[in-house]
């Protein structure tokens, strides 16, 4: 498989799957010990789950296309097996993304394990860096399909009869294809790339919008209220909510309200911001504070030497002086 994120990251500084891994490693070295990651939930990907099956249907119409309107089994084979294979890869790479998501991201809760943490870290980047370069990959393939189809209509242009407006509707298909294909990609890239990251004292908010890519810090001292609530009905059925985090009115940040969409377990998650929220921020520095309370003893040993060597040089001093 083409390490297709190794590439949009080359090109684009502002995307990064690992940017959340990165973003952790950071605050941890900064001795926070308390840590929460907030995602949207795992239906939100049930929502979008519109954008696969028309992808597929449309697939299903080249095919048959392919099939009873095509005499050449050369460009049939191309068309049929470009669809069929990105079909499988759609299906497989959807299936393993979201059902890992699911188990890791079941409930935000506040982390004290950095271990675990980047354990659950490590996961979430592998899954869906295979899923962001299969999606790539069909795009490719059906892309190929569509070159192949453009190369036939213009070798044999004068020779394809009703053949030519066959070729033209089934690249007409293929090329909805592509574009539900990007549709579909990012909107779990908002899944899995749009997060908020709470620790003592401050909230980040960042979004990935494509290739680009906005992080913005609140502190605690800016914010006066945070809140949930159940959009709808469903919502409520399933346990997904939006938390709205009202701040101080900033004519140059332009801040007014943050809100985090589709989040599970909505209240748990207010409880557990306003508790890391109002967590003095001395006590985050764990590292720090014990090598101030706890500084290394001298050995009695070493403390005697020094005092015997302190008492000889003031008699030195003594006698210089007498």
């Amino acid at each position: 498989m083409i390490p297709f994120h190794l590439i949009y990251s080359w090109l684009f500084k502002s995307f990064r799957i690992n940017w959340e891994t990165e973003l952790i490693d950071r605050l941890i070295s900064e001795w926070y010990t308390s840590i929460m990651i907030i995602k949207r939930s795992w239906i939100f990907a049930l929502f979008i789950l519109w954008i696969p099956i028309v992808i597929l249907g449309l697939s299903g119409l080249s095919i048959w296309i392919a099939l009873y309107s095509l005499s050449s089994s050369g460009l049939q084979y191309i068309i049929i097996g470009g669809n069929i294979l990105m079909s499988f890869i759609l299906m497989i790479s959807s299936w393993s993304y979201i059902r890992h998501f699911r188990e890791i991201q079941s409930s935000a809760s506040i982390s004290t394990d950095p271990s675990l943490l980047r354990a659950d870290l490590h996961t979430w980047d592998t899954y869906f860096t295979s899923f962001f370069n299969w999606s790539i990959t069909n795009q490719l393939i059906l892309s190929m399909t569509i070159i192949s189809e453009i190369c036939l209509i213009v070798i044999y242009k004068s020779r394809l009869g009703d053949h030519f407006w066959i070729l033209s509707t089934d690249i007409l298909i293929i090329s909805l294809e592509i574009v539900f294909l990007k549709m579909y990609r990012k909107r779990m890239m908002d899944l899995e790339m749009d997060y908020n990251i709470v620790v003592p004292g401050k909230i980040y908010f960042v979004n990935q919008s494509g290739v680009l890519s906005a992080i913005q810090t609140i502190e605690s001292d800016k914010i006066k209220t945070v809140k949930s609530s159940f959009p709808s009905k469903i919502a409520s059925l399933f346990d997904y909510g939006t938390v709205d985090i009202l701040t101080e009115w900033d004519t140059q940040a332009m801040m007014g309200t943050m809100s985090m969409y589709y989040v599970t377990d909505p209240d748990n998650i207010v409880s557990n911001i306003q508790l890391l929220l109002d967590t003095p921020e001395w006590e985050r520095k764990t590292k720090n504070r014990k090598i101030i309370e706890s500084p290394v003893p001298i050995p009695i040993e070493k403390s005697t030497k020094l005092m015997g060597h302190t008492l000889d040089t003031r008699e030195q001093i003594r006698d210089i002086l007498k």
